[in-house]
């Protein structure tokens, strides 16, 4: 996830703005200290984050979310509580949250702590702010603490129509840990609508009643997910694994039906090669029809918004398989040469599609025009993405990337090629580092030096 959205080729970044690069960490609304109401806090002051990507701290143990959401689909708002609940056994005495600044934040709760401290946060990526609460609490609490945020919003252009409004992964309205966006946790979800009015997730709701839909998961931290509409269309596939189709604004059409077929034919072809440790057991295709891109998540499912999408074109084939996919491919990091673990993987896998379906002319045709893209690029191996505009990124992330595993590929072999990729997917392997260390076990360590050299290149 995860992820930036998997783009048609006539788009740069469908499903983000093209002249906001990152949108999902960077905002656009400025800090505005007299938005914070029934808040205590020591100061606001403008930091800039520089440090490390990723730091560590002792004793950590998985904090679980409980976030109560009330959506008006009539004025496109909302309004949440998010709980953020540290187990006993997690240590940590400063926990930070992350939250978008165009939010309203209203309410901090975080009882046995100091005073929530509230900053601007400017990333060292971007020069918009998020707000960033803090707190303390004293050395070794050994206890189960919580934080509450309550905050309003609005739901942003491209999440809506007349007839859905929906939040998920790219919607930027939930908080996260500094860097860690795809934190994976277990959740319950409360979504509270006006009468009239239904709510789909990811999973089917635990508990339901008239206005009232609760949902409980493990998913990443920002991909929680809600859609509000009056009516939807759905299909079950007949086959197993089951793949929901959900669609809003429009009846079933003739292709929505190849979809869905195409969806059992990826996920069988999948759950046979690169899944076959960890298989799709069930995966729920949304369609929205707001025209912002497709992207996958991690709770076994894909949103793709374009009203005129259509598997019978190779485009959208090839998107439709890159996002089932990332079932698999989702555990790198969104700020580092790590993503490639992301979305190369889920590029070269859509691509493997392609080729296992018989198309061996779009398999080579596609190998190429991604590998003209890649010359004169920096090396995958160490590449700081935030030294690059977004179109390097992606040269480099997905195109150099999966030429780097076509080749691997063509080194070891189809079979052992498979056997690597099953065993990484159900390791969810987050590091390059492990990455080499497992072509190491599979495939001998002078192709684990081939490679780092490769990545290097």
């Amino acid at each position: 996830m995860l992820r930036a959205a998997f783009p048609r080729r006539q788009n740069q970044r469908s499903g983000l703005q093209a002249d906001l690069p990152f949108r999902l960490m960077q905002q656009c609304v400025a800090w505005q200290p007299h938005l914070i109401r029934q808040v205590c806090f020591r100061e606001i002051s403008s930091v800039t984050l520089d440090g490390p990507l990723r730091t560590a701290s002792p004793a950590l143990a998985t904090p679980i979310l409980q976030v109560q959401l009330q959506v008006d689909p009539i004025t496109h708002s909302f309004t949440c509580r998010y709980r953020f609940t540290l187990p006993a056994s997690d240590t940590t005495s400063v926990v930070r949250l992350n939250l978008n600044s165009h939010l309203k934040l209203q309410q901090v709760l975080a009882p046995r702590a100091g005073q929530p401290r509230i900053t601007s946060v400017v990333p060292g990526y971007g020069n918009d702010t998020l707000h960033q609460i803090q707190v303390r609490y004293a050395p070794n609490p050994r206890r189960s603490r919580y934080i509450e945020l309550v905050y309003t919003g609005k739901i942003g252009e491209g999440y809506y129509t007349d007839h859905v409004n929906f939040l998920s992964g790219h919607s930027e309205w939930l908080p996260y840990r500094p860097y860690q966006e795809y934190e994976v946790l277990p959740y319950k979800l409360t979504v509270q609508v006006p009468p009239g009015y239904q709510v789909r997730s990811t999973v089917r709701p635990s508990q339901q009643k008239a206005g009232r839909w609760t949902f409980q998961g493990t998913t990443s931290a920002i991909e929680l997910t809600a859609f509000v509409a009056k009516q939807f269309y759905e299909t079950v596939s007949a086959v197993s694994p089951p793949i929901t189709l959900v669609k809003t604004g429009a009846p079933l059409a003739r292709t929505d039906s190849v979809m869905l077929r195409q969806g059992e034919v990826i996920t069988a072809f999948y759950n046979r090669t690169i899944g076959r440790q960890d298989p799709i057991t069930r995966f729920t295709i949304f369609l929205p029809g707001t025209n912002r891109g497709a992207y996958g998540l991690l709770d076994d499912a894909t949103i793709i918004t374009y009203p005129d999408f259509d598997v019978a074109k190779t485009e959208d084939l090839l998107v439709l398989a890159h996002e089932i996919s990332h079932k698999w491919w989702g555990y790198g990091s969104f700020h580092d040469e790590t993503d490639w673990l992301n979305e190369a993987f889920a590029t070269y896998s859509s691509l493997l599609y392609l080729q296992a379906s018989g198309d061996e002319a779009g398999y080579q045709k596609e190998l190429n025009r991604l590998a003209q893209t890649t010359t004169g690029t920096p090396p995958l191996w160490g590449f700081d993405r935030y030294k690059y505009e977004y179109p390097m990124h992606r040269r480099v992330i997905y195109n150099k990337g999966t030429g780097i595993l076509h080749a691997l590929r063509t080194r070891i072999g189809n079979a052992q090629f498979l056997q690597l990729l099953a065993t990484s997917a159900a390791r969810k392997t987050s590091t390059t580092t492990e990455f080499l260390q497992l072509v190491e076990q599979v495939a001998g360590p002078e192709t684990s030096v081939w490679l780092l050299a490769e990545l290097k290149r």
